[in-house]
């Protein structure tokens, strides 16, 4: 919905990037339709700015120290906020405390943003090319060298969740004291930027008790497949002889693929403070929370002393296609004459059944057959079934059980630094990232052949 991607927008084209990044987003263009998002950056911007961030990030040390410690501060400011909020009756507050709340919501999301995003949304690919090159190894034990030690939330869930089981059966731990710190760690991953979905105590109750007959053996294979990539890892280092210096430049890539996951703890419990917000708001104003999602956050305030117009305004964007134009940190709606043109200028082209795009991961070999389902929101995840390949725009912690049952992942967007790209390296399956337009050409139940040695899914007509 609108709220989290305008945020996107306004951050991404700011001044304070520029200041910061020394680039950024000279002007980005949003398609909203059916609920739905279509991002349009210019080519030649997005390929000044990765190029300015990558060589910041291979010759810069200042600019990767600064980035690091920034991101710390603001991940802790925003942590604080969260749990600090969680514990707030938001009805006892008055309306103008509600949108102070929201307001500061929106800055600790810029203060985060402004800082993790540019990094590697515009450098992590040419960043990775550029270590590459310095490394000059083969692409399979490049690829194992860039996938971060450090586990995604969503494998740290899965052995924490496990290790849980294995405490509380044995009776080392106390079970509802266990499921409470495992809501508040990891809650937030299937809200996403919309929820409803939030994981609470009585979810982790349950999780725990499921596991509790296969956990011991589950840990262990999780344990011996961290220490045989442990070992693969120091194997290619001896082997091509890396110096500190290039071990520097990995390290870098790693941790520019977990900033991309870390934001997401980030962004999405900001957004469940901010619904909690807007959950209140219905309860008050009887406006639904869908209409609240499409008002920008300045506009919530009109709410009050101007209902009618501001449910027309945004039953208006839930009904009708729209651009979104960002410039300098600022938004502007495009009228139909302007969004016309826009769009005659900006047409995707699907093609014809053959879509390319980069790999993140080969998994086990080259090509695989198999029947896709498409996912545009968490709760599309239902629909995929054991074998079925993933396709999405981009993939998030909230599509992570999908994941688990697919062969494999095709995106529309994400850079080598991605939630795919990084997650299907972890679980060792095939992944086709940067397609632009997958989601347009496949539909559910289409059989493809994905070839993994030259980033080709093909659309198989029998």
């Amino acid at each position: 919905m609108l709220t989290a991607c305008y945020w996107n927008g306004i951050c991404q084209s700011s001044l304070l990037v520029k200041k910061i990044h020394r680039t950024r987003a000279d002007i980005i263009w949003q398609v909203y339709k059916d609920g739905y998002l279509r991002q349009v950056h210019l080519k030649e911007n997005w390929s000044r700015s990765g190029k300015t961030i990558s060589r910041r990030l291979l010759n810069d040390k200042a600019y990767f120290s600064f980035l690091k410690k920034e991101i710390e501060k603001a991940e802790g400011r925003a942590d604080l906020f969260r749990k600090k909020f969680c514990n707030e009756d938001l009805v006892k507050l008055s309306f103008k405390k509600l949108i102070v709340a929201a307001e500061k919501i929106k800055e600790l999301w810029f203060d985060y943003d402004i800082i993790n995003v540019p990094a590697w949304f515009w450098g992590g690919d040419q960043f990775r090319e550029l270590v590459k090159k310095n490394l000059r190894i083969p692409e399979v034990e490049f690829l194992t060298l860039s996938t971060p030690v450090k586990k995604t939330f969503v494998s740290q869930l899965e052995f924490d969740l496990l290790s849980a089981a294995v405490l509380i059966k044995n009776k080392k731990s106390n079970l509802g004291e266990t499921a409470i710190k495992l809501s508040d760690k990891y809650g937030w991953i299937p809200f996403g930027y919309d929820g409803p979905e939030y994981w609470g105590k009585e979810y982790f109750i349950k999780e725990i008790k499921n596991n509790f007959s296969s956990a011991e053996k589950k840990l262990k294979i999780i344990t011996a497949a961290d220490k045989e990539n442990l070992k693969q890892r120091e194997e290619i280092i001896k082997k091509f002889k890396l110096t500190k210096q290039q071990l520097g430049q990995i390290g870098k890539l790693n941790y520019l693929a977990l900033w991309t996951d870390e934001r997401k703890k980030v962004d999405f419990g900001l957004s469940y403070c901010y619904a909690k917000i807007l959950w209140e708001i219905e309860r008050r104003f009887n406006i639904s929370y869908v209409n609240l999602k499409y008002l920008l956050t300045e506009e919530l305030p009109l709410v009050q002393s101007q209902k009618e117009k501001f449910l027309g305004l945004s039953e208006q964007r839930i009904k009708n296609e729209f651009t979104a134009e960002f410039k300098n940190g600022k938004i502007k709606f495009l009228t139909p004459r302007e969004q016309k043109e826009f769009l005659n200028n900006n047409k995707e082209k699907p093609g014809d059944g053959i879509i390319k795009g980069f790999v993140a991961s080969k998994g086990l070999k080259e090509k695989y057959e198999g029947r896709v389902k498409i996912l545009f929101t968490p709760e599309d995840v239902k629909k995929v079934k054991t074998g079925d390949f993933v396709v999405a725009s981009m993939t998030t912690p909230d599509y992570i059980l999908a994941m688990k049952k697919a062969a494999g992942f095709i995106t529309d967007e994400g850079g080598i630094t991605c939630h795919a790209a990084i997650v299907s390296r972890e679980m060792g399956k095939p992944c086709i990232i940067g397609t632009k337009i997958a989601t347009q050409v496949l539909k559910d139940g289409d059989l493809v052949e994905i070839d993994t040695g030259r980033g080709i899914v093909r659309k198989k007509y029998k």
